[in-house]
């Protein structure tokens, strides 16, 4: 029995974590299912007391040590949150024309028991009730149909307005009932017209050498 029990631990300690492990006993295999795998933990960070406190390092590193706002830019402290250990992101209200509900901020450091105060990044985002712009859709999602079948028309050579008025459904109508097919209307007419004046024409000179031809005294 002892030995049965540590060939099954053996099977058991190869089986690699997160899969089914398989155990002869006496009875048969035994199917043990996989324990459900779990994702380590992570605390929270801390917020650095030392780093909570320099609000005027902050407010000084967007304005005199890099110059990115100006004097009366840069608004009330809204907030500092905790980054991670020893990483915390001061956030003003920004006072700048043009960019109403958008947030300065700063995020400082320091290292491991030391007490000077690092500025890592600043820069300007949105807040809460920013005026932000639409999401970008790309020139394919846009553009209309019709615009499409126009731009394709152009790049095959075609007349862009027949091409639309195909895909209206009026393209063959236009066609016959334009300008040109009124004018191929008349020419047809006017063919015809002239075609029954010279038949007339005919006619007549053919009844001028009848009546000629009638009043002639027969020779003696």
């Amino acid at each position: 029995m002892a030995a049965q029990a540590t060939d099954d631990e053996a099977r058991t300690a190869d089986t690699p974590p997160g899969e089914a492990q398989t155990v002869q006993t006496a009875a048969g295999t035994v199917r043990i299912p996989p324990k459900p795998t779990r994702a380590p933990r992570r605390r929270a960070p801390k917020l650095d007391e030392l780093l909570a406190g320099a609000v005027d390092e902050a407010r000084a590193a967007l304005i005199a040590e890099t110059g990115l706002a100006e004097d009366g830019q840069v608004g009330a402290h809204v907030s500092a949150v905790a980054d991670d250990d020893r990483l915390v992101t001061h956030r003003f209200a920004a006072t700048l024309p043009g960019y109403g509900g958008w947030e300065w901020f700063a995020t400082l450091a320091r290292a491991p028991r030391s007490k000077v105060v690092t500025v890592c990044e600043v820069g300007l985002l949105p807040g809460e009730r920013a005026i932000l712009a639409p999401d970008w859709l790309p020139w394919s999602e846009r553009v209309s149909q019709e615009e499409k079948i126009r731009l394709d028309a152009i790049a095959a050579g075609e007349d862009p307005e027949k091409a639309l008025a195909r895909f209206r459904g009026d393209g063959d109508e236009d066609e016959d009932e334009g300008p040109e097919g009124e004018h191929d209307g008349r020419d047809q007419g006017q063919d015809q017209c002239d075609e029954n004046a010279v038949d007339a024409a005919d006619v007549d000179s053919g009844s001028d050498v009848a009546d000629a031809d009638a009043g002639a005294e027969p020779a003696s």
